[in-house]
């Protein structure tokens, strides 16, 4: 009990607890792997993977609490002399290509070739491998193809809506507006969903600037304009926020589901029975090791781990 009230204590006192827990963790003869994550449920996207190249070495996964913290401990493992062989740090891209305001990425770091890795997992082939693998539609029923359709078409436009409300952000970025994003991490309320799709208001634009302005500071109209000329539609996944697209995943996935329900009533079938995990928004959970990993983090993990 001592020796754990000792470990706690050091643990409050460390400025980035997977620092404190590496120096724990770390033993030069016994080969292990360190994982550095910038939150908790990276992991579940990434090691399935990496699991597969460990060949029965012992992992070890961190959290590092943010992607600033990945990059300080990688900095602290090189400067206090450990084996850096053994240790990969994992980071998202962020709005950082734009602002021109990237962290520096070393052999011994991936980082993402979209704005974060849940830009990956959100894509209507997500959507396909959840409505077969989870809510267990055949697609041999129709409605597979139709709610296939329908999240891709919907994808389209949700991009379309929302790259003036992107444009916004950066722009807001840049000026130093500094604007509260954690406020947003889903879009209800702002995006709302018709029979015509995903739709960007001006009442739902009002209420987005509602939840991340602070002090009351907003980029000029000019600068707006001048990101939104700059976001190209074909790179979305650059720009657009992981956790918003994970949530239209998610909104549109239920919109569609729903639609079937009712066409099965309507036909004198049963309702589409929806999994607690899809309807408590738990998909990067289920899709982790069920869809493939880029090709940039195939590349990176064959390089690292592949000997």
């Amino acid at each position: 009990m001592e020796d754990y009230a000792a470990y706690l204590l050091e643990e409050a006192s460390s400025d980035i607890v997977a620092l404190h827990q590496f120096r724990i963790l770390y033993d030069p003869a016994n080969g292990a792997l360190h994982f550095f994550f910038e939150g908790e449920e990276d992991s579940l996207f990434y090691m399935p993977e990496a699991r597969r190249y460990t060949s029965g070495r012992t992992s070890h996964v961190y959290d590092c609490g943010g992607k600033r913290n990945v990059i300080e401990v990688r900095e602290s493992v090189k400067s206090e002399g450990y084996d850096t062989s053994r240790c990969l740090f994992f980071v998202d891209r962020d709005y950082d290509d734009y602002l021109n305001t990237q962290v520096i990425i070393d052999e011994n770091t991936y980082i993402t070739d979209y704005y974060s890795i849940e830009n990956h997992v959100a894509t209507p082939q997500s959507g396909s491998i959840l409505v077969e693998d989870v809510v267990r539609i055949s697609r041999a029923d129709p409605e597979f193809a139709r709610i296939d359709k329908s999240v891709s078409v919907n994808y389209e436009k949700f991009y379309r809506e929302i790259r003036p409300l992107t444009a916004w952000i950066l722009a807001a970025k840049q000026c130093g507006c500094s604007p509260n994003l954690q406020n947003t991490n889903g879009l209800k309320g702002i995006v709302t969903m018709s029979d015509d799709g995903p739709s960007l208001t001006h009442s739902g634009f009002t209420e987005f600037k509602r939840r991340v302005v602070s002090n009351g500071r907003e980029p000029s109209l000019a600068s707006v304009i001048k990101w939104r000329r700059i976001l190209d539609l074909s790179s979305a996944k650059r720009w657009v926020r992981g956790k918003y697209d994970m949530w239209f995943l998610q909104v549109v996935l239920l919109t569609a589901l729903q639609e079937t329900t009712d066409r099965r009533k309507n036909a004198g079938g049963r309702a589409v029975r929806i999994p607690s995990s899809l309807r408590e928004g738990r998909i990067f959970e289920v899709l982790g090791g069920r869809i493939a990993i880029p090709n940039s983090l195939q590349a990176f993990y064959e390089k690292r781990l592949g000997s």
